[in-house]
């Protein structure tokens, strides 16, 4: 009897919840109160939720090395919590722009029933409202890698990501203290523009090496995509020539593609190359000497705590801070073996 009008005062909260909101991508629902989730998570709780019954969603920008990384983290920790494989839905638009296709994702898993849903925004203000209605349906939401600032909601467990300013400003002003040297000309290829952790690692390289005395020659996005990275760098040569010393990037899909165009036009013993973000085949170009560094990210220990605190707060009602920083690891030629798989 007990579990009856415990699972009764769970259907009870998510209706009041649902009350007078159509949960649609382009309705955002009321806010949820932080009493709402208080007694919901209680009655989640009462009504005997366990691990091996919830459901988790986890959505990215892409299926790049970084973001898989991040969702095999992800899966991993929940398989180990007893989360079952099955109940555990990773999505993911094909490129970094299908910002609709993302919404949609989002919706999908809403209408899956997901508990959790860990996501990495593709644009921060239009996740707004499909993340409203899932806070509705008492879903608890961990952002992991790209935040979604303005949705602040007491199911918003926490962000979990690299402090992207930082993280470039201080890995660049590394890479150039000892590649090169004050008067020397800069290149960047940046993310797409708009991704807030292009932009800010885009402002960090910049400022490291304004503040280092050199000069960033030009900045060009490409997307990270590794064949348009190496499109523009050839131009960039065509124009620049000589002129470029180093290329810095915001991830390095970019770095693998300028490293193509600078190996066919035989100047990747003039110009220094510093990567962001750890893949594999960029730490393999540090192996064979290729590149210089790399300001690599936790990826996997991203998707780790997403989930473990995403339960948490679930089932045990736990808070965390607003922001965790996982920190970065450099990559260069004294430990790329300790990461090359």
């Amino acid at each position: 009897m007990k579990k009856i009008l415990s699972l009764t005062v769970v259907l009870t909260l998510l209706v009041a919840l649902l009350a007078g909101c159509g949960a649609t991508a382009t309705t955002a629902p009321a806010a949820t109160t932080a009493a709402a989730v208080a007694e919901a998570t209680t009655a989640a709780t009462e009504a005997g939720l366990k691990v091996e019954d919830l459901k988790i969603g986890v959505v990215m920008k892409s299926f790049d090395e970084f973001q898989t990384a991040l969702i095999n983290g992800a899966v991993d920790q929940a398989v180990s919590m007893g989360v079952k494989k099955e109940n555990i839905i990773t999505l993911a638009p094909k490129n970094e722009s299908d910002v609709v296709g993302q919404v949609q994702m989002i919706e999908n898993c809403i209408s899956q029933g997901v508990n959790i849903l860990v996501l990495s925004a593709e644009n921060p203000d239009t996740v707004n409202a499909p993340l409203m209605a899932a806070s509705a349906k008492g879903i608890k939401i961990v952002m992991a890698d790209t935040d979604a600032p303005k949705f602040e909601d007491p199911n918003k467990v926490t962000f979990i990501g690299t402090d992207n300013y930082a993280a470039a400003h201080d890995g660049a002003a590394a890479f150039l203290k000892t590649y090169a040297k004050a008067g020397d000309n800069i290149v960047i290829l940046r993310g797409k523009l708009g991704d807030t952790n292009h932009d800010a690692r885009t402002k960090g390289l910049s400022d490291a090496v304004t503040e280092a005395g050199m000069t960033v020659l030009d900045v060009q996005d490409a997307n990270c995509e590794p064949d348009k990275a190496a499109n523009i760098m050839e131009n960039l040569i065509t124009k620049y020539g000589d002129k470029i010393n180093a290329l810095l990037v915001t991830s390095d899909s970019m770095a693998v593609g300028g490293i193509t165009s600078l190996k066919a036009a035989n100047k990747l013993d003039q110009v220094a190359v510093c990567g962001f973000d750890g893949f594999q085949v960029s730490i393999q170009l540090v192996a064979d000497g290729s590149e210089e560094m790399i300001i690599a990210q936790k990826p996997y220990w991203m998707g780790q705590e997403a989930v473990k605190n995403g339960v948490a707060a679930l089932l045990e009602g736990k808070t965390f801070e607003k922001y965790i920083d996982p920190g970065i690891q450099i990559i260069d030629s004294s430990n790329y073996k300790e990461f090359l798989k």
